[in-house]
């Protein structure tokens, strides 16, 4: 039994039972490769983040992480080769599963195979566990792993599902940027549109998460989980990773106050840095490639001067941020573009 790796609209794992006669998935389109019938593979046991659902996700054995929720993966929930040519293999204890059971393990449901392996272990001086008897364990043990999971928080998120064609650490810095001080970022170099993302401290990642998952980025819906990842690793495909640390492309330096400024993506952005004699028929020559503007407005602050723009979508506002954020203006400033607490031009005229 295969599961389908793909996603359903609602960004749920689809985790449909697949038929090799099948070219496509049935319940969420994703176009089958006949070689997932031959790989050895699971489905992700993990149980993300506010979720009652295990992740599901194919996971070949060539895998250190879910490229979707970012679980390590346990090789030893993989059967050795010598374990697969083996009929008369010991199992827990006892003689090998039938070979049924040995293909879902396979490919099959991680919760189907724990349980036929809790029926089929016996522990020293005691009985061969009950069915009922292992519907207990692995209740505690899924209670366990979404336990684990919850509480299992920290400066350093996965984020996934983006398209590698469009996406760059520099857009990712400029998006993430505005819910704390980023420290590192890092693609996987052969899971494509994956990565982790570091922060400053754990109540910026909490909040990068709180506003960021979920959220439609460049034409995909980004998704974000606190990563098991001790640290992340800089010294490999440098192309892929970048270290901000050092550098001064972070927002308001070191006491710049990010609790305060943190708010929900919006179609409305905030620009600033912008300079003497700039018109409304400049600006809009460079943003309205990005999505249709709605309105505009710029006011001048003490010496400086700023904008309000409302695009169409909240999308096209995050791509706006992604691609002009820290871009260099002829004055050698940098343009800073964030979102606005304003989710409409006409609620901030109301409020001025």
């Amino acid at each position: 039994m295969v599961l389908c790796p793909g996603f359903q609209k609602n960004g749920r794992p689809c985790t449909n039972i697949l038929e090799q006669k099948n070219k496509f998935c049935k319940m969420c389109g994703w176009k089958i490769d006949p070689e997932i019938f031959t790989k050895e593979a699971i489905s992700c046991p993990n149980i993300p983040l506010n979720s009652d659902e295990i992740c599901g996700t194919w996971i070949e054995s060539s895998q250190m992480y879910c490229d979707q929720c970012g679980w390590e993966v346990n090789h030893d929930l993989f059967p050795s080769e010598q374990d697969i040519g083996n009929e008369d293999m010991v199992f827990n204890g006892q003689n090998s599963p039938p070979a049924e059971t040995r293909k879902r393990h396979h490919g099959g449901s991680y919760r189907n195979f724990l349980k036929e392996s809790l029926s089929c272990s016996q522990t020293q001086g005691e009985d061969i566990l009950t069915s009922a008897n292992s519907d207990n364990i692995l209740s505690n043990v899924t209670s366990t792993s979404r336990t684990s999971r919850e509480t299992h928080k920290g400066r350093i998120l996965c984020f996934h599902d983006l398209d590698l064609e469009k996406i760059t650490v520099d857009k990712l810095f400029n998006l993430f940027s505005m819910y704390g001080r980023v420290e590192i970022i890092k693609l996987f170099f052969h899971h494509k549109g994956s990565g982790l993302i570091q922060m400053g401290t754990e109540a910026q990642a909490a909040s990068a998460l709180r506003y960021l998952d979920r959220l439609h980025v460049l034409d995909r819906f980004m998704h974000l989980e606190y990563s098991r990842c001790p640290k992340i690793d800089t010294d490999d495909h440098c192309k892929w990773t970048k270290n901000f640390r050092e550098g001064r492309m972070n927002r308001g330096g070191s006491s710049f106050n990010y609790t305060k400024t943190a708010c929900a993506p919006s179609p409305v952005i905030h620009m600033a840095n912008l300079r003497d004699g700039i018109t409304e028929e400049d600006i809009v020559d460079v943003f309205s490639q990005y999505g249709n503007i709605i309105d505009l407005r710029i006011y001048v602050y003490g010496r400086s001067r700023g904008a309000l723009l409302e695009y169409a979508s909240v999308e096209q506002a995050v791509t706006a941020i992604m691609e002009m954020h820290n871009f260099v203006l002829p004055d050698n400033k940098k343009l800073i573009v964030s979102f606005s607490r304003f989710q409409s031009m006409k609620k901030a005229s109301n409020n001025s």
